[in-house]
């Protein structure tokens, strides 16, 4: 038998006692527990001496069923830029070695930074809604769009931005995430309304549709604010939202931030609709790391994916700077909104099984 066969059979033995998160279900039953960081995180860092050797954050990851792709933003002395990498397995990424789309001409209106969004495929192509902001113009940011044939080589749209500010975002708007829902392009993004107190850092969800991803028409208010409760992980601020829609029902991963402004979390949210949000319980799914920790400083940014079973990108950070990393729903974890195939599920256990005992080999 080979190694291969004998690694596989022995994963499959043990996937009653291995998971994903090797930690009960009854933890945190009022959100379904906490979700368990891959041991080899973080999964992409920033390249000593290259565009993005200062971080490597904000990812936004999607499956076709055999290649991960993965969007993120990288920076060097200031400097932005979004990067590409692609894996087989979610795990082991392979990066593009240049960034695929920087900040525009000086006097441009994203000539300052880029953001990123969101990124899916229409069918024929590639489409990127992203944060730029300018020096002058748009200084708070908007939101433009780009296309791509092979999700490398991007060409602005020409009458960018998409989504100016308005009253409701006047004051700060990003990480916009788009999913596309039959004849509609519908959008979550961060925004500061123009009557909050600049002096505090307060950030809500906001929504806007469209028919052809160009023109959108914005939500009237807020549809996810920071919590009313004094004492919740997520009553400073909230933003950054990644939106799963399964035909009936949505389900929202979102970072939120308490009165202190520090250490940032990921939480989740459920909706019938897109506009009326529940916390699904009281804490977040994923807390910051130990102390010392690549991740200590907070999580934030979220992606979520259904690969090998729900996928959670995300980056961290502490005081070596912002990196991205990975967690996996506990064992047992299930929403209801979103049931994945059984054969999904195994397979995932199996591929996840077999490379972390491979891997745990070789340290030995």
């Amino acid at each position: 038998m080979s190694a291969y066969l004998r690694t596989i059979l022995l994963s499959m033995l043990v996937l009653s006692a291995v998971s994903f998160a090797q930690i009960s279900p009854a933890a945190y039953a009022d959100n379904g527990g906490p979700w368990a960081e891959y041991p080899g995180n973080p999964i992409l860092a920033p390249t000593p001496g290259g565009w993005d050797s200062d971080q490597t954050i904000a990812p936004r990851v999607i499956f076709d069923g055999m290649i991960f792709r993965m969007w993120y933003v990288g920076s060097q002395g200031g400097a932005t830029g979004i990067g590409y990498a692609n894996s087989t397995d979610g795990l082991t990424w392979r990066k593009y070695p240049g960034p695929v789309l920087l900040p525009g001409s000086n006097g441009s209106w994203d000539s300052g930074q880029v953001g990123l969004g969101s990124v899916l495929w229409n069918g024929t192509r590639f489409l990127m809604w992203y944060r730029g902001s300018g020096l002058v113009a748009f200084p708070h940011g908007a939101i433009g769009l780009a296309t791509s044939p092979d999700g490398i080589t991007w060409t602005k749209y020409p009458d960018n931005p998409v989504l100016k500010p308005t009253e409701i975002d006047q004051k700060y708007i990003a990480s916009p995430f788009t999913i596309r829902m039959e004849n509609t392009y519908n959008m979550w993004y961060t925004g500061k309304s123009k009557t909050d107190p600049d002096a505090i850092q307060i950030t809500r969800i906001l929504y806007a549709w469209s028919f052809d991803g160009v023109k959108w028409y914005k939500w009237t208010h807020p549809v996810l604010g920071p919590s009313a409760e004094p004492n919740a992980w997520d009553n400073g601020s909230v933003f950054s939202p990644s939106v799963l829609y399964d035909g009936t029902n949505f389900g929202m991963w979102y970072s939120g931030l308490n009165q202190t402004r520090l250490g940032p979390r990921i939480g989740y949210a459920t909706s019938p609709d897109g506009a009326t949000w529940s916390e699904s319980g009281k804490k977040p799914i994923l807390n910051l790391g130990a102390p010392g920790s690549w991740d200590s400083g907070g999580v934030e940014q979220p992606s979520i994916v259904i690969g090998y079973g729900y996928m959670l990108y995300y980056d961290g950070f502490s005081n070596t700077g912002g990196r991205i990393g990975l967690a996996t729903a506990p064992q047992g974890f299930s929403i209801p909104e979103f049931p994945l195939p059984t054969m999904s599920l195994l397979l995932g256990a199996v591929v996840f099984a077999a490379i972390f005992l491979t891997r745990s080999r070789r340290r030995r």
